[in-house]
């Protein structure tokens, strides 16, 4: 089964796949906007509707910000925190979601209501959660060894060359090597995924190590079938800054009436959402395309 086929027949089992991808979305937006709110809140109850705040709106300002650090010492670092902690939940409820995606498409075409959703997630929850203590190692291993280890090798090779250009292109070639790095990890992950919901009874361990072996042993069209409906994601973004480009957001935020600001916020978030639902979509879409690749290959579907 090639990258073409894969990758129409993810497309076809994600139509038919569509509440998975408006759980996934809303649990997410949910997320954010819990991990949002505390920001918000501190910006707001710090400006209200004064003239810095109408000011914020048209660019940001270096010495607000000083100002706002002066007020509230502390008060980036229990951001940070924060912030920290809602990017440990989202990997772990992504992870948990996951299975209930995975599990609707061994049969795509049968009513899947909330509750089952739900009940597959909590069925292979804690081995999806495994898995990603094993994935969140892989990823340190990773960024340890080519972003600090040979990211420091390279600064004490590159220390005395008189030629910045060369030292530059020396250090983008580790940091997209890095880049690569994390990205096979992911796909790793992927199919270690499938391999846990589509065969019953395996575990977190040998999950990744399938999705190690397969990958490393299908490398090209494995890595084909990952990035074709990644990349049209990806797309999806460009085409956004291309149709709402930051000027013109800008101008109808800040210089229009009070009714036309409200207008461009609220058409601006709704833009915005409907992106951001059809990229969770093309991740629905990746998964699918791996579930069928993996599958066929395997020779587990007929």
């Amino acid at each position: 089964m090639g990258i073409g086929s894969s990758f129409r027949q993810g497309l076809s089992i994600t139509r038919r796949s569509g509440s998975s991808v408006w759980v996934l979305f809303l649990a997410n937006l949910t997320l954010a906007a819990a991990a949002a709110f505390p920001i918000y809140q501190g910006m707001q109850s710090f400006t209200g509707h004064s003239l810095m705040g109408r000011e914020l709106a048209r660019g940001f300002s270096v010495d607000w910000l000083t100002d706002f650090i002066f007020n509230n010492p502390g008060a980036f670092d229990r951001y940070a925190t924060g912030i920290v902690a809602m990017g440990l939940v989202s990997l772990a409820l992504n992870s948990i979601l996951a299975g209930g995606v995975l599990a609707h498409f061994k049969s795509p075409d049968v009513n899947y209501s909330l509750g089952d959703f739900f009940r597959h997630a909590g069925h292979y929850a804690g081995r999806l959660v495994r898995l990603l203590v094993i994935g969140l190692i892989c990823y340190g291993v990773v960024m340890e060894l080519l972003s600090e280890n040979v990211s420091r090798l390279v600064d004490h090779w590159t220390g005395n060359w008189a030629d910045d250009r060369s030292a530059f292109c020396v250090h983008l070639a580790i940091a997209l090597l890095a880049l690569l790095g994390l990205g096979f990890v992911n796909l790793v992950m992927d199919y270690a995924r499938v391999r846990l919901v589509l065969e019953e009874g395996t575990g977190a361990v040998q999950a990744f190590l399938t999705g190690l072996g397969f990958s490393l042993g299908r490398l090209r069209t494995a890595i084909g079938v990952y990035v074709l409906p990644s990349s049209c994601g990806l797309a999806l973004l460009g085409v956004y800054r291309l149709l709402f480009p930051w000027g013109l957001i800008n101008t109808s935020i800040a210089e229009g009436s009070r009714d036309r600001q409200f207008l461009a916020l609220g058409v601006l978030f709704v833009v915005q959402q409907l992106v951001l639902f059809a990229r969770y979509w093309f991740r629905v879409a990746t998964w699918a395309s791996e579930w069928s690749y993996y599958s066929r290959t395997r020779k587990l579907l007929p």
